[in-house]
């Protein structure tokens, strides 16, 4: 599906996949126009945005983002409320507001009477008008540190204040063209030190096999480079517990497809129950957990080897849901031709 990318603000081709996307964002908040906002109220506006957005703006996970399903805390009050409670902290009337927002005075009234909610592209401006942070008007009951304004920052906001008008909308510019510099520099970093792989769907057995015709690709992944994926074809799922205590059941492997292996080496391999992943013996494939003897179920039956297993897949091996996304939009032509490639949907 097309989307705007909060970094160019063109529109990109991206495809869903195995990560898939939160349901809802607030893009391009960093080249917010406080310059639009009367005398005043630029001040709160700053202190919106410092609350919003990290210093660390090389974290993704740090931009304003609203996932429908995981990303807010629960609600403690109503936004009714809330709106009513910060529109007399701002010291405005209902027809202050909705001049400041672009909506009528009706309209304010309808949200704080609980009639109706604030379309959600009106959430970041009124959080500029009122100096408060996304997740204070969504009544957020627990406040994470990196929300809060350091010494630091509370500093820089009070130098602010006594700029001139051009001089704050002067920093305001400044302020944005450095955090599209280094969004850029990270995606640089980003894509310099990631891969995308094909995930497989048939878990590699390490017990009881797994019907098998063909290693299907039923999705694709990043993982960042290191030593033991840079030859990596896939990524495996690992079934059962015949290969501990090297392999658990539930891990992913790096997988090397190859029929030239050495005795000794861990490898995916193939029987009529399906596929399997052993360590390779001078008489042929064999368990690690004694207690799971791998051997062939019938006479004419035969092992095949499919490939080698380059290492675990580890934790830090996985970008975060937020260097994910980016790297959704910075590869997202690898991704539409991987998906062509795959028959995938």
């Amino acid at each position: 599906m097309a989307k705007k990318s909060s970094r160019s603000g063109k529109e990109v081709k991206t495809d869903t996949g195995m990560q898939d996307s939160g349901a809802a964002s607030f893009e391009g908040a960093a080249e917010a126009d406080i310059s639009m906002l009367p005398e005043g109220k630029k001040a709160g506006a700053v202190h919106a945005a410092g609350r919003i957005h990290s210093p660390n703006y090389t974290d993704r996970s740090q931009k304003p983002r609203v996932d429908a399903n995981k990303s807010l805390p629960i609600r403690s009050v109503p936004m009714a409320d809330l709106i009513r409670k910060y529109r007399g902290s701002a010291g405005l009337s209902q027809q202050e507001l909705g001049d400041m927002l672009g909506v009528t005075r009706n309209t304010v009234g309808n949200w704080e009477g609980g009639k109706y909610r604030p379309d959600l592209d009106l959430l970041l401006p009124m959080c500029l008008v009122f100096g408060i942070s996304l997740y204070e008007l969504l009544g957020a009951a627990d406040m994470s540190p990196e929300f809060t304004v350091t010494n630091q920052e509370q500093i820089l906001l009070e130098q602010y204040r006594q700029l001139s008008p051009v001089g704050q909308r002067v920093a305001a510019r400044m302020v944005s063209s450095m955090l599209d510099e280094e969004v850029m520099a990270n995606d640089r970093i980003l894509d310099e030190n990631s891969i995308l792989l094909a995930h497989v769907s048939t878990a590699a057995a390490a017990g009881d096999g797994y019907a098998f015709s063909d290693i299907p690709v039923d999705n694709y992944c990043f993982v960042f480079k290191n030593g033991n994926n840079l030859n990596a074809d896939a990524v495996m799922r690992v079934k059962g517990d015949s290969m501990l205590p090297v392999y658990r059941d539930g891990q992913h492997v790096y997988v090397q497809y190859t029929q030239s292996v050495e005795v000794g080496e861990d490898i995916i391999c193939v029987s009529r129950e399906g596929l399997h992943i052993k360590r390779l013996g001078v008489d042929g494939p064999y368990s690690l957990n004694r207690n799971l003897p791998f051997g062939l179920t019938s006479p004419d039956d035969h092992v095949e080897i499919r490939g080698r297993v380059l290492g675990i897949v580890s934790e830090t091996d996985l970008p975060c849901r937020a260097d994910l996304d980016s790297l959704e939009e910075i590869r997202h032509r690898e991704i539409r031709e991987f998906v062509k490639k795959h028959g995938l949907k």
